[in-house]
């Protein structure tokens, strides 16, 4: 389940980032990686924060990226991610979610 997600966590989201670090990471994702797996990704967050799975998300962040969140702030970076993601499709809006 989220297997994309867990992958950007363990491949993106190192323990020594910080906060704003983690903003650049996603932007070398997406130069990095195929546009599938970026679809991929976006689709998997996108799940989670339409059916409210953000304990299963905030569990993964912990195990796979070693950040601790509440449900607020693991809402807050997942659509910040997606909104990353959209940016440059020209879709950058979260009002389908």
């Amino acid at each position: 389940m989220y297997t994309e997600f867990k992958y950007f966590l363990e491949a993106y989201c190192t323990l020594g980032l910080e906060t704003e670090e983690v903003w650049e990471a996603i932007e070398q994702f997406k130069q990095n990686e195929d546009p599938k797996i970026q679809e991929t990704l976006l689709a998997e967050l996108q799940e989670i924060l339409k059916n409210g799975d953000l304990s299963k998300a905030r569990e993964m962040i912990l195990q796979h990226g070693s950040r601790q969140f509440s449900n607020e702030e693991t809402a807050m970076w997942l659509k910040y991610i997606v909104e990353q993601l959209l940016r440059d499709k020209g879709t950058g809006s979260l009002s389908h979610i």
